[in-house]
């Protein structure tokens, strides 16, 4: 289980105060105490009005290629999500929400142990 702490989700809030889907997703994390396991289906179902029909690893395999790029991996292991989620939404199809909250599980994870870049001690 993939977990965000209430510092780190305050730290994010205050990161991504003008996007209010973001924040939405932030408040479904907070509902779901921090388990992203929890909270991204949870998202996908209130922004889609459908079950989610993928899980949190099929979600984050769709969004890999675009993750994986050097930019962006970037700004995910140094926290910055906010210039992310956009075009995350953007280029694998899905709710700014999800996209938030896929976004945070690639920071907890580690972008470049995700991402498989070599010397990353993965």
């Amino acid at each position: 289980m993939i977990t965000v702490t209430p510092e780190e989700i305050s730290q994010f809030r205050s990161q991504l105060a003008d996007n209010p889907q973001a924040l939405v997703a932030l408040d479904t994390i907070e509902e779901c105490e921090g388990y992203l396991d929890d909270a991204v289906p949870l998202l996908v179902m209130r922004e889609t009005a459908q079950e989610a029909d993928r899980s949190l690893n099929d979600l984050l395999e769709k969004c890999r290629q675009f993750i994986c790029q050097e930019e962006v991996r970037q700004f995910l292991e140094s926290g910055l999500i906010a210039p992310v989620i956009e075009p995350l939404a953007a280029s694998a199809g899905i709710p700014l929400g999800t996209a938030t909250a896929l976004s945070i599980c690639v920071f907890k994870l580690g972008a470049k142990r995700f991402c498989n870049v070599p010397g990353s001690g993965a």
